[in-house]
């Protein structure tokens, strides 16, 4: 296609479920001539949802990658999903864009998934841009928006484009660069002049913008200083360093539906969002991280960034190239894989239709087919290379479920195409549980596990059972304690003989095991201590209240003896197990239940209602911190076992509002009842197993 670096625009856009990112994406390419005319997603046709459940559910599920020219520009656009249970096609995005257009409604403002994507812009320092939509419902209002946003994120917002009205009495856009205005006539776009109710506001609005272009850049300022003005091509310069440096936020405005201010938005966005020459790609080398400069320069090299299965193509690996470039026939190179796949064919996608082309340069994004080693995360170069991209920063899922299916012959199946989904979606993990002997799935959310499960069972037909997943908690003791054992046993032939003399004694929190040898005088011989402690550690595996694994535990061999014809590693094995069983029953043992960083982002007024609910979970509430535009943060330390379900139950307190996010922290010692009750339903599962 003989695209250079500089030319190419790689743009997420990113906002709260139900702004308009589908409807804005139709509108951009019918601007773009790339389709005759934008459908609504209501009508499940539109370019970026196109898979049958997105277009079931009518809202985006997984990112949709587009590319075409604009004027001079290779653009790169991704369509992210609006729930925050899909937050990991928004992560992926966010790595491999290197600006952001954030969508924002014009009556419902900053809402809190759009909070939640600007902490992480703001930890990726990455460059955005607002577009403010919906500037003709009922209720739109530019100047509230407008305070909203900068209540909440304390940056310095420019308008660039403004708008003509609002709600029922929205004309169009003001373009503060040109400064010309913009209405819709039968259905298409006009320009003419700014009318002479609004020229004072935009006379106004266009003095602020050059002030903050101006400041993008010494050389300008220093203009602007002599002259007290720049030409438009300066305005375009100062606003673009501006921006790449993150010294402010463009701010654009219309109505995607109508086709209002698209024109004005992609214009601007494509002439001053950062180029990929501006971006540093973060690797690990040595074990250190690094960075390494997008460059046409050198053998190619990139990372996949994201993998998706296609019924007609097969599965498709979407890579950021970072140097050179990629082009059919070429051998590239799985650095985690350390083996070589040719290329067949190089494509670019526009949703779901991939265009062949010769070859992709740096800086773009090309999408390879059947390149079976490869997986997202994964460094591919053209040769071995001593280093490799850093991977994706995806969060923990929250929401987890045990999963069965009917038969034997479905529950392989099952797995085949629950590993194929989280091969999909990193934020989808699938594990076997041997303590609990449960198959467990976790996502981002309900909706996010509903999703997969209910296409499995549509397109496959398998019979799927989930429930609540048990809780993996630990035994731990809380005194020394010690114990002796002989192993004796006699049959045919050599018999069985070990008594083993051990003393335990509790480990801080964290530390898991020691072991200390501490045979005086060869008791116990060193080629029989390995057995010792094998014994030990298989002993730890089932602890004496529920059956769970001990933790936090020293174990110290003092004494034993041996029998120089009988003795053996596997008696003093089942010694030390046996010894261990012993010297637990005297320690004082409680069970540990995993506890978890809970964080709560809400609107103020479910303020008490959560606190109330955290408190009947058994929470520690650490504190709470308002941030702006209605929204509160809450930090908490809550027992796992208390948020098996918190995914809902957030849901259902905050009408839907609510989300939350959540790590393990660490493992806390619980008892009375509660402990009672964990033991007892253990020892129930356990006899209901062995009857």
């Amino acid at each position: 296609m003989g695209t250079t670096t500089d030319i190419i625009r790689n743009i997420a856009i990113v906002g709260h479920g139900g702004t308009g990112k589908t409807t804005l994406m139709e509108h951009i390419l019918k601007s773009a001539g790339i389709i005759d005319r934008p459908e609504t997603v209501e009508s499940g046709k539109t370019v970026s949802d196109f898979l049958p459940e997105e277009i079931a559910n009518g809202f985006s599920i997984k990112t949709s990658l587009c590319s075409f020219m604009w004027h001079g520009h290779k653009v790169n656009i991704f369509d992210t999903p609006g729930s925050g249970d899909f937050i990991g096609e928004v992560v992926s995005s966010f790595r491999t864009a290197d600006c952001a257009l954030v969508v924002v409604g014009a009556k419902a403002g900053v809402q809190i998934e759009t909070i939640k994507l600007w902490r992480r812009l703001d930890k990726r320092n990455m460059p955005r841009m607002i577009f403010i939509n919906k500037m003709d419902i009922d209720n739109a209002s530019y100047a509230d928006t407008m305070e909203m946003l900068e209540d909440r994120f304390k940056k310095t917002f420019i308008p660039v484009t403004i708008p003509m009205g609002e709600a029922s009495d929205f004309k169009g856009v003001i373009n503060l660069l040109t400064m010309r205005a913009h209405v819709m006539e039968n259905g298409k776009e006009k320009e003419i002049d700014i009318p002479e109710e609004y020229k004072d506001m935009a006379e106004e609005a266009h003095f602020r913008m050059i002030e903050a272009a101006a400041e993008g850049d010494d050389e300008l300022t220093e203009k602007y200083f002599e002259e007290g003005e720049l030409s438009l091509e300066e305005a375009k310069r100062g606003l673009m360093e501006g921006l790449k440096d993150n010294k402010f936020v463009p701010v654009m405005c219309g109505s995607a539906i109508n086709h209002s201010g698209i024109n004005d938005l992609f214009n601007v966005l494509s002439e001053i969002a950062p180029s990929p020459l501006s971006i540093e790609e973060p690797i690990l080398k040595n074990g250190e991280q690094d960075s390494l400069a997008i460059s046409s320069e050198g053998d190619f090299c990139g990372y996949v960034f994201k993998t998706f299965y296609d019924q007609f193509s097969g599965k498709l690996s979407y890579i950021k190239i970072v140097r050179g470039s990629i082009a059919p026939g070429m051998e590239i190179f799985n650095q985690r894989e350390h083996k070589k796949e040719r290329v067949a064919k190089v494509f670019t996608a526009l949703g779901k239709k991939l265009t062949e082309t010769d070859s992709l340069g740096a800086g773009d994004i090309a999408v390879l087919t059947k390149m079976e080693s490869l997986q997202t995360n994964d460094t591919v170069s053209q040769k071995e290379i001593d280093f490799t991209f850093v991977p994706l920063a995806l969060p923990q899922p929250i929401f987890s479920l045990a999963i069965e299916a009917g038969s034997k012959k479905e529950q392989d199946k099952l797995g085949e195409l629950l590993h194929r989904e989280a091969e999909e979606d990193k934020t989808f993990v699938m594990r076997y549980n041997p303590e609990t002997k449960e198959t467990v799935i976790s996502g981002m959310g309900e909706l996010h596990i509903n999703i997969i499960l209910n296409k499995i069972k549509e397109k496959y037909k398998i019979d799927v059972h989930t429930r609540t997943p048990q809780v993996a908690y630990r035994e731990t003791l809380t005194k020394p304690a010690s114990a002796e054992y002989t192993h004796k046993k006699q049959t045919g032939g050599h018999g069985q003989y070990a008594r083993v003399v051990l003393e335990i004694a509790p480990l801080p929190r964290g530390e898991n095991f020691n072991f200390v040898n501490a045979i005086h005088g060869g008791a116990i011989s060193k080629g029989y201590i390995p057995g010792v402690e094998k014994g030990v550690k298989e002993g730890m595996e089932s602890g004496i209240l529920a059956g769970y694994p001990v933790v936090d535990l020293e174990a110290k061999v003092v004494d034993g003896k041996e029998h120089p014809v009988d003795s053996s590693e596997m008696a003093f094995k089942i010694a030390a197990k046996e010894a261990l069983k012993e010297a637990l029953s005297k320690a004082a043992c409680v069970l540990l239940e995993p506890v978890m960083k809970l964080k709560v982002f809400i609107e103020e007024q479910y303020v008490g209602d959560i606190l109330s609910d955290l408190s009947g979970r058994r929470g520690r509430v650490l504190g709470q911190e308002p941030l702006g535009g209605g929204i509160v943060e809450i930090d908490a330390l809550v027992p796992q076992a208390e948020l098996l379900r918190y995914a809902i139950d957030l849901k259902s307190m905050t009408s839907g509002t609510g989300a939350f996010e959540l790590e393990f922290d660490h493992y806390e010692p619980v008892s009375g009842r509660i402990a009672e009750d964990i033991i007892k339903k253990a020892k129930e599962a356990e006899a209901a197993v062995a009857g």
